[in-house]
């Protein structure tokens, strides 16, 4: 007996655009007069040991220096700014030049990206050379300049044991180990290849690397030593370059000639004519910043035109343990000051964890996120079953809240705010939007204290809750 078995599977498409565990609160700095470029923006940020908040540019420069005696005897400084959690400047911010055993770097290299050491000082890299910074004075402690290589180095990494870990950006160069003095004691790798990379973050035991890929977009490249420091790390693992967990948009066609022999027990299938497409997405990480206690790597896929229309200008966040991604920070080229990424360089968290700083290339900006009390780190990505608009949180505010609203299937939405007399004060959302949780922010900043409303409609539903500004 001969059967014909045609077998259809549709995996139809499942995603959340909630904003997982952090929720826009404000702008820690911006810099004025810039604009949405790819030629130039915010390149790094970090915390140091007292908790204020360090930031530069690339390719802006933001200050000229006098070399001369003569008008116009100029150069242009790439300066680094330091500042308190509340945007206020420290004594000796910004920095325009270091002194490093008597002799005098003027900062005419821009940023390529900073972090931390274990000490709380600055490790803060240029074309060429990595700098260390005392976090107290902002003046120059060490200077390693990376042999035969001019041009961007990585972000450095540092783990639990201070061991600092620094690379290039070009392909074909090692991955160099230094000492808390910027003294070299070995390579990581040899030459690493396969990918351009800007950033490298490490697990504190050290035996775990992570670079991104940029410009080839191939996801997280992931290397692993069992004895750090004596054998090299080798490659263990690539990821994030297809649909994040709990997003699918892929659909098997798959027909089989079935014939069954003898008893019905008994199958012998035939998969000759088989058709499968799935889709991919690339993953291209401008950026890679590993949470304090390494459980979590946030990285910032580039804009969206250039990786993926649907994942791209974002900063997704994946679990070290499975790889996987877990949810997603930041509305796609939205509004930079309601949450909006176009192109992420840099994470940094406060020194209690629950606030983090992030450096925005295209918005040429530092934006601070703090805890949403609506989501949970390791919430499973799921529909809603029913649409509702949530209380705002804080509440009362000043100035700003997060407002966030389920939505059991995808439609058009708009969330209006009024005052009391009924008069329009914000739209904050006004367009088609997928089904899942989101989360919006609204700056009260402009308004006067009092109770205002706000109002969401939804495939013809409407709701609306109240809310209290209180300065």
């Amino acid at each position: 007996m001969r059967k014909m078995l045609t077998v259809f599977i549709a995996v139809l498409a499942l995603s959340s655009v909630a904003l997982g565990d952090w929720v826009f609160d404000s702008v820690l700095h911006h810099f004025e007069g810039t604009e949405v470029t790819n030629a130039y923006g915010m390149h790094g940020v970090t915390v140091d040991g007292a908790g204020n908040v360090w930031f530069a540019m690339y390719g802006y420069a933001t200050a000229e220096v006098y070399k001369g005696t003569a008008v116009g005897d100029t150069v242009d400084v790439y300066q680094i700014f330091a500042v308190q959690p509340d945007g206020t400047p420290l004594t000796f911010s910004p920095i325009s030049m270091l002194t490093i055993d008597g002799v005098i770097d003027t900062m005419v290299s821009a940023t390529r990206g900073m972090t931390t050491d274990n000490d709380g000082h600055i490790l803060y890299s240029v074309a060429g050379k990595m700098y260390k910074i005392n976090h107290t004075d902002g003046t120059g402690m060490a200077m390693y300049d990376f042999p035969d290589v001019t041009g961007s180095l990585t972000k450095p990494a540092v783990d639990d044991a201070g061991n600092i870990y620094l690379g290039t950006v070009g392909q074909g160069n090692p991955v160099k180990i230094l000492n808390s003095s910027l003294v070299e004691t070995g390579n990581a790798i040899a030459a690493f290849s396969g990918a351009y990379t800007r950033a490298i973050v490490v697990s504190g035991d050290g035996k775990d690397l992570y670079f991104g890929s940029t410009w080839n977009g191939i996801g997280i490249r992931h290397y692993r030593s069992e004895i750090p420091g004596t054998f090299p790390h080798d490659s263990s693992s690539t990821f994030g370059n297809f649909e994040p967990a709990g997003v699918f948009d892929t659909t098997y066609t798959i027909v089989m000639d079935t014939t069954i022999s003898g008893t019905d027990t008994t199958i012998v299938a035939d998969t000759t004519n088989t058709d499968i497409a799935q889709h991919v997405d690339n993953f291209w990480p401008e950026d890679l910043s590993m949470t304090p206690d390494g459980k979590y790597i946030w990285a910032a896929n580039t804009q969206s035109e250039w990786s993926s229309a649907r994942y791209g200008s974002q900063w997704w966040i994946f679990d070290t343990a499975t790889e996987e991604a877990l949810y997603s920070v930041g509305i796609q080229k939205g509004d930079s000051l309601a949450g909006g990424t176009f192109n992420g360089r840099g994470a940094a968290w406060s020194l209690d964890g629950n606030t983090v700083y992030l450096a925005d290339f295209g918005y040429n900006m530092v934006t601070v996120w703090v805890q949403d009390p609506y989501v949970g780190i390791d919430r499973p990505i799921t529909l809603p079953n029913a649409f509702e608009l949530k209380q705002n949180f804080p509440n009362p505010f000043n100035p700003s809240t997060s407002i966030a609203y389920d939505l059991h299937q995808d439609g058009m939405v708009k969330l209006t705010v009024f005052d009391l007399n009924g008069r329009e004060v914000a739209i904050l959302v006004n367009e088609q939007l997928n089904a899942g949780n989101h989360v919006v922010t609204f700056d009260g900043s402009n308004l006067s204290s009092g109770l205002y409303i706000y109002q969401i409609s939804f495939n013809g539903e409407v709701n609306a809750k109240n809310m209290m500004l209180v300065k």
